[in-house]
């Protein structure tokens, strides 16, 4: 039973796993999206906020750009890199990639979820009686009771083998030693 349980609570870790995954997936990777129907919401306008620190970025590069008007002008082609170097999101993934990996995902989770509820019907006492529990539970002490019997059998039997290997070392012992004098 206990490798069972053991089973279940690894299958439960994976679980949440894969569902934490599958956020972070989705977090990263979907569109924005508006919560409600009203664009002015406190949550749409927030969904559609930029993120802090490309604000900060910004700050900072105008801060640079006022103090040092005589710089000299960047190429476009290093203001794109300096564009990918800053950018902390990764790039979109294509709609059909996406799409396809979030069902690859909910596949997963829907097969861990048929995994989980497997192991918990195999699990005894599930669907049976308690009266059942109870005779099981006594033919169990029943088995285990001669299991025991015969464990002590064995340890007495090893014990008197014991004796008789030592009784024929020191004969042998005995023998050596007189036949050497």
């Amino acid at each position: 039973m206990s490798d069972r349980l053991t089973q279940l609570q690894i299958c439960l870790d994976q679980l949440v796993e894969q569902l934490n995954a599958t956020v972070h997936y989705v977090n990263v990777y979907s569109k924005p999206a508006l919560l409600d129907d009203d664009p002015t919401s406190v949550s749409n306008r927030a969904a559609n906020a930029p993120a802090p620190q490309s604000q900060q970025q910004q700050q900072q590069q105008q801060q640079q750009q006022q103090q040092s008007p005589q710089s000299v002008q960047q190429s476009p082609k290093d203001e794109a890199n300096e564009d990918a170097k800053g950018s902390s999101k990764p790039p979109e993934a294509a709609e059909d990639d996406f799409e396809s990996t979030l069902d690859e995902l909910a596949t997963d989770i829907v097969l861990k979820s048929r995994q989980i509820n497997m192991l918990i019907d195999s699990l005894p006492g599930i669907g049976v009686t308690p009266e059942a529990q109870m005779k099981l539970i006594a033919d169990l002490s029943q088995e285990l009771k001669q299991v025991e019997q015969e464990r002590q059998a064995k340890i007495k039997e090893k014990n008197e083998l014991l004796v008789k290997v030592d009784d024929l070392i020191k004969e042998l012992a005995t023998g050596i030693s007189q036949a050497r004098m």
